[in-house]
């Protein structure tokens, strides 16, 4: 406690008195105001927040949580990558191919002449059909990261489903997605109705941003999808496409 030196005595007072208790001279009081001024905010700053000696585990609660809320984070992104290199349920690629038709040739033949008016595939033709087109050597499939290994489809009334499977080194990456096709004013409008990358399903609204996966895939296929724009229709059914040429 700060005591007050009577200036004509020399006598120490106490902080509220105003006169010497000695002398009775008036006490100058500059020092203490201006020292109650220093420590009121210093006071008012310890009643606002607490010495932490009071409470030595104050944010180690929000710390652990951040730790572990960042551990799930890593968790679920690593689940989902796993979940996208797992192989999908679909069936094995066929050891032999049938005799593929030529089905490009069959289509700028019939666009020239219009006969016949109607080109009808099954899936096993047309799949014969892709694989022979992969095997091309001026095919593109094979150029660049990650080759192009398989490119297969399955017919459904109104839809048709592509698969790929591209080579990353020692892994398998599967893709897929189905599609509503219709020709309009020579330019094919595809939509997407669902897809997957792996075992992971695919919104049909994020979908179209997975174009890339399958861009070897149209490029390889470039002749075949410009055969098709020039067609009159298309129409999928169970296991087969009909193509038409003419109305």
């Amino acid at each position: 406690m700060t005591r007050l030196k009577c200036p004509d005595c020399q006598h120490e007072n106490e902080p509220e008195r105003i006169y010497c208790h000695n002398c009775g001279a008036r006490l100058d009081r500059t020092g203490p105001a201006k020292e109650k001024i220093e420590e009121g905010p210093t006071e008012e700053r310890t009643r606002q927040h607490p010495p932490k000696m009071f409470s030595p585990n104050r944010g180690k609660g929000k710390a652990i949580a951040i730790k572990v809320a960042n551990i799930i984070l890593g968790a679920l992104c690593l689940a989902v990558v796993i979940v996208m290199l797992l192989p999908p349920d679909l069936a094995p690629a066929p050891k032999n191919y049938d005799f593929a038709p030529l089905i490009n040739r069959d289509m700028v033949s019939a666009l020239s002449s219009h006969q016949p008016p109607t080109l009808v595939y099954n899936e096993g033709q047309v799949n014969s059909y892709l694989a022979a087109t992969l095997r091309r050597k001026d095919n593109p499939s094979q150029q660049g990261f990650a080759p192009l290994k398989r490119v297969f489809v399955q017919f459904q009334e109104g839809q048709c489903a592509i698969h790929i499977e591209h080579k990353l080194m020692v892994l398998s990456i599967f893709a897929g997605s189905t599609y509503q096709v219709a020709i309009v004013n020579n330019k094919i409008v595809a939509t997407s109705t669902g897809g997957y990358i792996g075992r992971m399903p695919i919104h049909p609204s994020l979908m179209k941003y997975g174009n890339f996966l399958f861009g070897k895939a149209w490029d390889c296929l470039a002749q075949e999808r410009n055969s098709v724009a020039r067609l009159a229709g298309i129409e999928f059914h169970p296991q087969s496409v009909t193509l038409i040429v003419s109305r």
